[in-house]
């Protein structure tokens, strides 16, 4: 049940445990599987429920407390600093509520060293054999290529894009107007539009600035708060040590990896569906290890451009290309695996009839090793 399970209920031992990611990502369904039969679960948002956590009366023997949207009370840093020094975390906590948890989880320091923190991420190809065993590896990316990885789209793919319609309104809604004083709904809305044409290419400020009457400023801060919402997320160039390299604008990708509106273009897809897939593989590193590894692309002055960069400490761990179905080897690829020497170069490819390995670089099926991430 779900990838992080085993080191969250390793976690509880230590501290209370902070649960953000996506609307509709399953947190309240993994919460309420981790409490088993003698879990609290309270809602700041049920009056009776609201009542039992001001008055800190629940049963002390729980074996675990959930306490969802608590974020909404105005003193929920000082409330649970109280209670982490006053019972020890026992019962053990769990924060957990709307993507907008992640923001106000950074404004302050109250908490400071008193709780992890977890970001949960839809449903990638390495955890779809949890949730669908009796199906193929290449029936399952078929799927998620559909789907998306939202358990409930992943488990019925007729009804996958009225749910990302629906998630979409509830979070331009209700989030963004908890997030920021902005009243541009409607362009907000139309810039969601805009950047779902635009998945996998490099993202012009001034361009969707003229596009929707606005400042190049106001596009960059409507981005952040998409982002911030965890609808997107932003993949900046790699440049570190590269005299050559160009510092350009992010490429922008969705958590929802099949967002994209290019239906009879499977490349932007497939490509988003590899940065979602590495991003969460980025996330779960560092909430359960503390690596702070980072996602890049590379593109340089004679716009040699590799898809993904994985870096730890500004190291190049992983160097990425990703394609449909060309198996000769790329040589954007070979000229950074020879210049940046990363660990190791590999060639992601969709409809691939066997693994080879060219100049120490490894051609792959996307599928067999998304698979097999961690």
């Amino acid at each position: 049940m779900r990838y992080i399970r085993d080191a969250v209920l390793k976690d509880f031992e230590k501290k209370m445990i902070f649960l953000s990611g996506p609307r509709q990502a399953g947190k309240t369904t993994f919460a309420k599987f981790l409490m088993g039969g003698s879990g609290i679960y309270l809602n700041w948002d049920i009056k009776k429920d609201k009542k039992i956590i001001r008055e800190v009366s629940w049963p002390k023997n729980a074996s675990l407390v959930v306490l969802d949207e608590l974020h909404k009370y105005a003193k929920w840093k000082n409330y649970l600093k109280g209670l982490s020094d006053e019972f020890q975390n026992k019962p053990p906590l769990l924060i957990t509520g709307s993507a907008r948890l992640e923001t106000f989880r950074r404004q302050g320091d109250a908490l400071t060293g008193r709780f992890y923190h977890y970001r949960l991420h839809p449903i990638d190809l390495a955890e779809s054999k949890l949730f669908l065993p009796k199906l193929s590896a290449q029936e399952r990316l078929k799927r998620l290529l559909v789907s998306g990885g939202f358990p409930e789209a992943f488990l019925h793919p007729e009804e996958a894009e009225r749910l990302r319609n629906d998630r979409f309104d509830l979070v331009l809604q209700e989030d963004l107007r908890v997030l920021s004083k902005t009243n541009a709904l409607s362009n907000m809305e139309l810039l969601l539009e805009l950047l779902r044409e635009r998945v996998s290419q490099n993202v012009h400020y001034s361009s969707l600035a003229e596009d929707l009457s606005v400042s190049a400023p106001t596009i960059k801060n409507w981005i952040i708060l998409l982002e911030r919402l965890y609808l997107i997320f932003a993949i900046k160039p790699f440049y570190f040590g590269l005299a050559r390299s160009i510092r350009k604008e992010p490429k922008i990708y969705f958590y929802d990896c099949a967002a994209s509106l290019e239906e009879n273009n499977l490349g932007p897809r497939v490509e988003n569906f590899v940065a979602s897939s590495l991003l969460k593989y980025c996330h779960w590193m560092h909430d359960t290890q503390g690596k702070d590894f980072k996602l890049y692309y590379y593109r340089d002055r004679e716009n040699r451009e590799v898809d993904f960069l994985i870096a730890h400490h500004k190291k190049i761990i992983w160097s990425i290309e990703v394609k449909l179905s060309d198996s000769s080897l790329s040589p954007h690829l070979e000229y950074l695996h020879q210049r940046l020497k990363p660990e190791k170069s590999i060639q992601l490819v969709l409809n691939l009839d066997r693994k080879l390995e060219i100049r120490g670089i490894e051609i792959c099926s996307l599928g067999e090793w998304l698979e097999d991430l961690y």
